[in-house]
């Protein structure tokens, strides 16, 4: 299982997750495991957190552009079924944001499984691509009004080709907004080829 730590140094939170060698997660760490360096200064730890275990707040933001029309499907499906097997009702909420020419708010924070199911599927593909304004309206308006910081872990998970070309907010800045309010970045490209495009970059960065 996946547990993801958060040093607050000087008041700036750190967070962060560690693996071995073989890419494999490591837990049961303690903020003696650590040392946080300035230059070559060492850093005093005001406080240290695993968050493996805590409510999860999530937002799930749907490609429906025209771009992906092909591969709107897919993109429900694998929502879905993330939903399904990743959500914990009674201690998870999740947000479905669906984004265009515009990101929109389909659902809010919810742990009704049916509810957000039938959000998904109901979508339909159209206009151009405002991935960086979803990723920064998700991290601002949504993920970042959840107060304490210490209660939950933040997540977005992005499913879309990451091709933007209708964004007011660049790359860079809706990615400092993620990580301003303590939200991790997964994603899921609907690219089916084995050639890497521009678009699938963009979702590694983010990622």
């Amino acid at each position: 299982a996946q547990t993801r730590y958060v040093l607050d140094v000087f008041r700036v939170n750190l967070l962060f997750t560690v693996t071995d060698r073989r890419g494999r997660f490591v837990t049961g760490l303690s903020e003696n495991d650590f040392v946080v360096l300035e230059g070559k200064n060492p850093q005093k730890i005001l406080s240290f957190a695993a968050e493996g275990n805590l409510p999860l707040r999530l937002a799930i933001l749907v490609d429906s552009s025209n771009s992906i029309r092909d591969r709107l499907r897919f993109i429900q499906e694998s929502a879905i079924e993330f939903v399904n097997s990743v959500l914990r009702p009674g201690q998870d909420r999740a947000a479905v944001i669906s984004f265009d020419t515009a990101p929109e708010l389909q659902v809010d924070l919810t742990d009704n499984i049916e509810r957000l199911t039938r959000v998904i599927r109901n979508l339909r593909a159209g206009g151009g691509t405002s991935l960086y304004d979803a990723i920064y309206f998700a991290s601002r308006d949504r993920l970042g009004q959840e107060e304490g910081r210490d209660k939950f872990r933040r997540a977005i998970v992005v499913l879309s080709d990451g091709e933007d070309n209708q964004s007011r907010y660049t790359r860079d800045q809706a990615l400092e907004m993620a990580q301003r309010n303590d939200v991790v970045i997964y994603t899921i490209s609907t690219n089916v080829t084995r050639n890497e495009t521009g678009g699938d970059k963009v979702l590694k960065y983010y990622a």
